[in-house]
């Protein structure tokens, strides 16, 4: 696709020396001259893909629609569908007849042996309410299967890796993705807000942003999770940590952003001069910093977020996701990718 660099794009980040985008209809293209060209990967799935992350240089899993989970083992170059998101839902909802149809044999079995009235009545209002279970059930297999999108993705390293997403999803692997298990539950979410990004450091602390202004973190790894009190009600796109200096940065709805120093457990906001929605963002080095959003908005902050300046674009289209290389700003978003010169940062 010649114009896949102009096309939608959601997400990019930088693998060793290589800038790697993902986007609509499965984009995914990399480049190894700083942005001055790229080349469509080969993609099995022309679903909308939302996040990327390489923990190293070589290993990388980006997500999407429909829980897609890929997985690149050459730099990008070549990809694997390593999660089928609606076979995944399909095989639960099968799952979910079959333990009813389980659990209705257990209960007129038990109905047989009822050994007063009262035990019977509460058996036949089991069984009345497991009929409506089971067709609620059958009607979900009949149905278009549906599953939530996938929004962010992060690995610890080449094994320890989460995916989030839509309705409080959270899938977590162990062992590169062999295996993606649900770790939903452990999550404190009632309504389901989505989960809009996750991030981490090796050291196994996580933290992820959502929809309505929650905020969590995990201290072993995400084995448990712990609301943190946030600083705004509004919805969050994109939390990023900087781990030489442990700062974390939050954004979201109207401009928001909300410093950290101390894993989350404090905030203070960051004034700027703009009230634009804020998408994506980069930490360049311990103090350059870079944040993306609406309408063609670019902030960048030579003192570790603790204030930014506005950079001029001409682009006005929204921009999903930003990073950096070699002095440069890779933005992408709405009209693919650009490319613009950074102002000098110091380390």
């Amino acid at each position: 696709m010649p114009l896949a660099p102009k096309s939608l794009l959601l997400d990019v980040t930088v693998a060793g020396g290589r800038l790697l985008a993902v986007g609509e209809k499965g984009h995914v293209l990399f480049s190894d001259d700083l942005g001055g060209s790229w080349t469509q990967a080969e993609v099995p799935t022309r679903q909308m893909l939302t996040a990327v992350h390489f923990p190293g240089t070589k290993q990388g899993w980006a997500v999407g629609h429909d829980g897609v989970i890929l997985v690149s083992e050459d730099g990008g170059e070549h990809w694997l569908l390593q999660r089928d998101g609606l076979a995944e839902q399909y095989l639960l909802n099968r799952n979910r007849l079959e333990e009813l149809a389980v659990y209705r044999t257990e209960m007129e079995k038990n109905l047989l042996t009822a050994e007063n009235i009262r035990e019977r009545e509460i058996l036949l209002e089991g069984l009345a309410e497991l009929d409506l279970d089971e067709l609620d059930a059958k009607t979900t297999i009949a149905e278009a299967v549906h599953t939530p999108p996938l929004l962010d993705v992060f690995f610890i390293d080449e094994c320890r890796g989460f995916a989030v997403g839509a309705f409080n999803t959270l899938l977590q692997t162990v062992n590169g993705g062999l295996n993606w298990q649900s770790g939903s539950d452990a999550i404190e979410n009632p309504d389901e807000n989505h989960l809009n990004a996750i991030t981490g450091s090796t050291d196994g602390r996580l933290w992820i942003a959502a929809e309505g202004g929650l905020l969590w973190r995990s201290l072993d790894a995400g084995v448990t999770w712990h609301a943190l009190d946030s600083p705004y009600e509004g919805s969050w796109f994109g939390i990023i940590h900087q781990p030489a200096t442990d700062t974390l940065l939050v954004f979201g709805l109207r401009g928001n952003i909300f410093r950290s120093l101390d894993g989350g457990e404090n905030w203070h906001i960051v004034a700027v001069d703009t009230t634009r929605t804020i998408a994506g963002g980069y930490f360049v080095n311990s103090q350059s910093v870079l944040l993306a959003g609406a309408v063609g908005t670019l902030l960048h902050s030579n003192d570790a977020g603790q204030t930014f300046t506005t950079l001029s674009l001409t682009q006005q289209s929204h921009i999903s996701s930003v990073t950096a290389i070699d002095g440069s700003a890779i933005l992408v978003g709405q009209q693919g990718v650009n490319i613009i010169t950074l102002p000098g940062t110091q380390e």
